[in-house]
Protein backbone atom coordinates (compact mmCIF):
# COMPACT_ATOMS: atom_id res chain seq x y z
CA UNK A 1 0.00 0.00 0.00
CA UNK A 2 1.46 3.24 -1.37
CA UNK A 3 1.75 6.62 1.37
CA UNK A 4 -1.24 8.45 -0.44
CA UNK A 5 -3.44 5.34 0.12
CA UNK A 6 -2.29 5.59 3.58
CA UNK A 7 -2.90 8.76 3.90
CA UNK A 8 -6.44 8.27 2.83
CA UNK A 9 -5.19 10.94 -0.43
CA UNK A 10 -8.67 10.61 -3.19
CA UNK A 11 -7.43 8.47 -6.42
CA UNK A 12 -9.72 10.06 -8.00
CA UNK A 13 -12.76 8.37 -10.06
CA UNK A 14 -10.69 7.05 -12.81
CA UNK A 15 -8.03 5.55 -10.03
CA UNK A 16 -11.41 4.26 -8.20
CA UNK A 17 -12.66 2.18 -11.15
CA UNK A 18 -9.47 0.41 -12.08
CA UNK A 19 -8.70 -0.19 -7.92
CA UNK A 20 -12.25 -1.59 -7.59
CA UNK A 21 -10.49 -4.89 -9.83
CA UNK A 22 -6.83 -4.60 -9.13
CA UNK A 23 -6.52 -2.83 -5.83
CA UNK A 24 -9.86 -3.45 -3.67
CA UNK A 25 -7.97 -2.25 -0.37
CA UNK A 26 -6.18 0.63 -1.73
CA UNK A 27 -9.93 1.47 -3.39
CA UNK A 28 -11.66 1.43 -0.31
CA UNK A 29 -9.33 3.65 1.80
CA UNK A 30 -10.06 6.15 -1.12
CA UNK A 31 -13.44 5.86 -0.31
CA UNK A 32 -13.93 5.98 3.30
CA UNK A 33 -12.00 9.19 3.19
CA UNK A 34 -14.24 10.76 0.05
CA UNK A 35 -17.70 8.69 -0.24
CA UNK A 36 -19.25 8.70 -3.37
CA UNK A 37 -21.63 6.83 -5.32
CA UNK A 38 -23.25 8.70 -8.23
CA UNK A 39 -20.03 7.61 -11.04
CA UNK A 40 -20.92 3.53 -10.04
CA UNK A 41 -24.30 3.76 -10.03
CA UNK A 42 -24.29 5.79 -13.97
CA UNK A 43 -22.13 3.48 -14.89
CA UNK A 44 -23.88 0.04 -13.57
CA UNK A 45 -27.45 1.83 -14.96
CA UNK A 46 -26.70 2.64 -18.42
CA UNK A 47 -24.48 -0.68 -19.25
CA UNK A 48 -27.33 -2.45 -18.01
CA UNK A 49 -30.13 -0.75 -20.01
CA UNK A 50 -28.08 -0.10 -22.89
CA UNK A 51 -27.49 -4.24 -23.09
CA UNK A 52 -30.85 -5.18 -21.97
CA UNK A 53 -32.22 -3.05 -24.81
CA UNK A 54 -29.57 -5.06 -26.91
CA UNK A 55 -30.93 -8.60 -26.01
CA UNK A 56 -34.32 -7.85 -25.39
CA UNK A 57 -35.53 -9.50 -28.22
CA UNK A 58 -33.73 -12.81 -27.51
CA UNK A 59 -35.15 -12.18 -23.66
CA UNK A 60 -39.00 -12.11 -25.27
CA UNK A 61 -38.17 -15.21 -27.41
CA UNK A 62 -37.03 -17.24 -24.54
CA UNK A 63 -40.03 -15.99 -22.42
CA UNK A 64 -42.80 -17.06 -25.16
CA UNK A 65 -40.59 -20.34 -25.52
CA UNK A 66 -41.39 -20.85 -21.87
CA UNK A 67 -44.70 -19.57 -21.80
CA UNK A 68 -45.56 -22.54 -24.50
CA UNK A 69 -44.70 -24.84 -22.05
CA UNK A 70 -47.03 -24.01 -19.70
CA UNK A 71 -50.45 -25.18 -19.78
CA UNK A 72 -52.36 -22.21 -20.29
CA UNK A 73 -55.30 -21.09 -22.81
CA UNK A 74 -54.31 -20.22 -26.25
CA UNK A 75 -56.51 -16.77 -25.99
CA UNK A 76 -54.36 -16.24 -22.73
CA UNK A 77 -51.22 -16.96 -24.55
CA UNK A 78 -52.04 -15.09 -27.76
CA UNK A 79 -52.90 -11.71 -25.36
CA UNK A 80 -49.39 -12.23 -23.26
CA UNK A 81 -47.43 -12.69 -26.52
CA UNK A 82 -48.68 -9.34 -27.65
CA UNK A 83 -48.21 -7.34 -24.33
CA UNK A 84 -44.72 -8.84 -24.71
CA UNK A 85 -43.78 -8.04 -28.51
CA UNK A 86 -45.33 -4.66 -28.30
CA UNK A 87 -44.67 -1.55 -26.45
CA UNK A 88 -45.40 -2.91 -22.92
CA UNK A 89 -41.53 -4.77 -23.02
CA UNK A 90 -39.92 -1.55 -22.81
CA UNK A 91 -42.01 -0.41 -19.49
CA UNK A 92 -39.67 -3.06 -17.03
CA UNK A 93 -36.20 -1.04 -18.55
CA UNK A 94 -37.48 2.17 -16.59
CA UNK A 95 -37.80 0.51 -13.42
CA UNK A 96 -33.76 -0.59 -13.25
CA UNK A 97 -32.36 2.95 -12.38
CA UNK A 98 -35.54 3.11 -9.33
CA UNK A 99 -34.38 -0.66 -8.47
CA UNK A 100 -31.15 -0.73 -8.20
CA UNK A 101 -31.08 2.19 -5.92
CA UNK A 102 -33.46 0.76 -3.65
CA UNK A 103 -31.55 -2.33 -3.78
CA UNK A 104 -28.36 -1.01 -2.30
CA UNK A 105 -30.50 1.15 0.08
CA UNK A 106 -31.91 -1.68 1.85
CA UNK A 107 -28.71 -3.68 2.05
CA UNK A 108 -26.47 -1.13 2.85
CA UNK A 109 -28.91 -0.46 5.87
CA UNK A 110 -29.09 -4.46 6.80
CA UNK A 111 -24.87 -4.48 6.53
CA UNK A 112 -24.90 -1.11 8.88
CA UNK A 113 -26.86 -2.78 11.27
CA UNK A 114 -25.03 -5.83 11.49
CA UNK A 115 -21.72 -4.37 11.50
CA UNK A 116 -22.66 -1.72 14.17
CA UNK A 117 -24.81 -3.67 16.21
CA UNK A 118 -23.66 -7.15 16.11
CA UNK A 119 -19.63 -6.63 15.25
CA UNK A 120 -19.05 -3.75 17.24
CA UNK A 121 -18.35 -1.38 14.07
CA UNK A 122 -18.46 2.22 13.53
CA UNK A 123 -19.87 2.20 9.79
CA UNK A 124 -21.59 5.40 8.93
CA UNK A 125 -24.44 4.71 6.01
CA UNK A 126 -23.10 6.82 3.37
CA UNK A 127 -19.71 4.88 3.54
CA UNK A 128 -21.54 1.60 3.87
CA UNK A 129 -23.94 2.70 0.71
CA UNK A 130 -20.60 3.61 -0.89
CA UNK A 131 -19.12 0.04 -1.04
CA UNK A 132 -22.45 -1.34 -2.23
CA UNK A 133 -21.92 0.89 -5.00
CA UNK A 134 -18.80 0.54 -5.81
CA UNK A 135 -18.62 -2.90 -5.58
CA UNK A 136 -21.98 -3.25 -8.46
CA UNK A 137 -19.06 -2.74 -10.87
CA UNK A 138 -17.68 -6.33 -10.34
CA UNK A 139 -21.67 -7.48 -11.32
CA UNK A 140 -21.81 -5.15 -13.91
CA UNK A 141 -18.54 -6.83 -15.40
CA UNK A 142 -20.53 -10.24 -14.82
CA UNK A 143 -23.48 -8.85 -16.72
CA UNK A 144 -21.45 -7.70 -19.83
CA UNK A 145 -20.19 -11.34 -19.76
CA UNK A 146 -23.74 -12.86 -19.77
CA UNK A 147 -25.12 -10.57 -22.43
CA UNK A 148 -22.00 -11.20 -24.76
CA UNK A 149 -22.51 -14.83 -24.31
CA UNK A 150 -26.57 -14.53 -24.53
CA UNK A 151 -25.76 -12.52 -27.84
CA UNK A 152 -24.01 -15.16 -29.28
CA UNK A 153 -26.05 -18.05 -28.31
CA UNK A 154 -29.28 -16.34 -29.60
CA UNK A 155 -31.10 -17.21 -26.29
CA UNK A 156 -30.14 -16.94 -22.30
CA UNK A 157 -31.57 -20.49 -21.80
CA UNK A 158 -28.57 -22.45 -20.53
CA UNK A 159 -26.07 -19.04 -19.78
CA UNK A 160 -24.47 -19.04 -16.45
CA UNK A 161 -20.85 -18.50 -15.68
CA UNK A 162 -21.93 -20.38 -12.31
CA UNK A 163 -20.87 -23.32 -11.28
CA UNK A 164 -24.66 -24.39 -12.50
CA UNK A 165 -22.91 -24.98 -15.77
CA UNK A 166 -21.74 -28.03 -14.42
CA UNK A 167 -25.10 -29.75 -14.36
CA UNK A 168 -27.33 -30.75 -17.37
CA UNK A 169 -29.47 -27.39 -18.56
CA UNK A 170 -33.34 -28.00 -17.26
CA UNK A 171 -35.39 -27.96 -20.26
CA UNK A 172 -37.45 -24.91 -21.13
CA UNK A 173 -39.95 -24.47 -19.12
CA UNK A 174 -38.78 -26.44 -16.58
CA UNK A 175 -38.40 -26.03 -12.84
CA UNK A 176 -34.77 -26.35 -12.31
CA UNK A 177 -33.78 -28.87 -9.56
CA UNK A 178 -32.63 -28.09 -5.76
CA UNK A 179 -28.73 -28.66 -6.64
CA UNK A 180 -29.34 -26.45 -9.87
CA UNK A 181 -30.90 -23.86 -8.06
CA UNK A 182 -27.92 -23.75 -5.39
CA UNK A 183 -25.52 -24.39 -7.85
CA UNK A 184 -26.33 -21.18 -9.69
CA UNK A 185 -25.69 -18.78 -6.57
CA UNK A 186 -22.17 -19.84 -6.82
CA UNK A 187 -21.78 -17.37 -9.66
CA UNK A 188 -18.12 -16.27 -10.62
CA UNK A 189 -18.47 -12.74 -10.42
CA UNK A 190 -20.86 -13.02 -7.65
CA UNK A 191 -18.29 -14.27 -5.03
CA UNK A 192 -15.73 -11.93 -6.83
CA UNK A 193 -18.38 -9.58 -5.57
CA UNK A 194 -18.29 -10.84 -1.69
CA UNK A 195 -14.70 -10.75 -1.07
CA UNK A 196 -14.75 -7.25 -2.56
CA UNK A 197 -17.49 -6.01 0.05
CA UNK A 198 -15.69 -7.80 2.58
CA UNK A 199 -12.96 -5.96 2.11
CA UNK A 200 -14.48 -2.65 2.16
CA UNK A 201 -16.82 -3.12 4.75
CA UNK A 202 -14.23 -3.95 6.92
CA UNK A 203 -12.65 -0.56 6.20
CA UNK A 204 -15.24 1.66 6.42
CA UNK A 205 -16.65 -0.44 9.16
CA UNK A 206 -13.76 -0.19 11.47
CA UNK A 207 -13.69 -3.92 12.01
CA UNK A 208 -11.32 -6.73 11.38
CA UNK A 209 -11.87 -8.37 8.23
CA UNK A 210 -12.37 -11.76 9.85
CA UNK A 211 -15.48 -10.09 11.35
CA UNK A 212 -16.30 -8.74 8.20
CA UNK A 213 -15.99 -12.47 6.08
CA UNK A 214 -18.20 -13.56 8.72
CA UNK A 215 -20.91 -11.49 8.40
CA UNK A 216 -21.07 -10.89 4.65
CA UNK A 217 -21.05 -14.75 3.97
CA UNK A 218 -23.64 -15.59 6.62
CA UNK A 219 -26.03 -12.90 5.76
CA UNK A 220 -25.10 -14.61 1.58
CA UNK A 221 -25.76 -18.08 2.55
CA UNK A 222 -29.40 -16.67 4.31
CA UNK A 223 -29.94 -15.37 0.60
CA UNK A 224 -29.26 -18.20 -1.11
CA UNK A 225 -31.24 -20.75 1.46
CA UNK A 226 -34.17 -18.21 0.38
CA UNK A 227 -33.38 -18.11 -3.28
CA UNK A 228 -33.73 -21.95 -3.25
CA UNK A 229 -36.67 -22.61 -1.56
CA UNK A 230 -38.40 -19.76 -3.33
CA UNK A 231 -37.56 -20.32 -6.43
CA UNK A 232 -38.77 -23.99 -5.89
CA UNK A 233 -41.73 -22.76 -4.43
CA UNK A 234 -42.05 -20.33 -7.55
CA UNK A 235 -41.36 -23.08 -10.36
CA UNK A 236 -44.39 -25.22 -8.78
CA UNK A 237 -47.20 -22.35 -8.86
CA UNK A 238 -46.18 -22.01 -12.69
CA UNK A 239 -47.06 -25.68 -12.67
CA UNK A 240 -43.04 -26.54 -13.32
Amino acid sequence: MNAETKTGKDMGVFGRIVGIFTAPKDAFISIDARPTWLVPFLITTIIILALSVWTLDINVKDQLAAWERMDMPQEQFEQMKARTEGPFRYIGLAFIPVSTLAVWAILAGIYLFGFNTIMGGEGKYKKVFSVMAWTSLIGTLGFIVNRILVYSKGTGHGVTTSLAALLPTPAVGESPPVLYRALSQFDLFGIWSLVVMIIGFAIVSRVEMKKSAILVIVLWLIYVLAAVLLGGLFGRMMGG
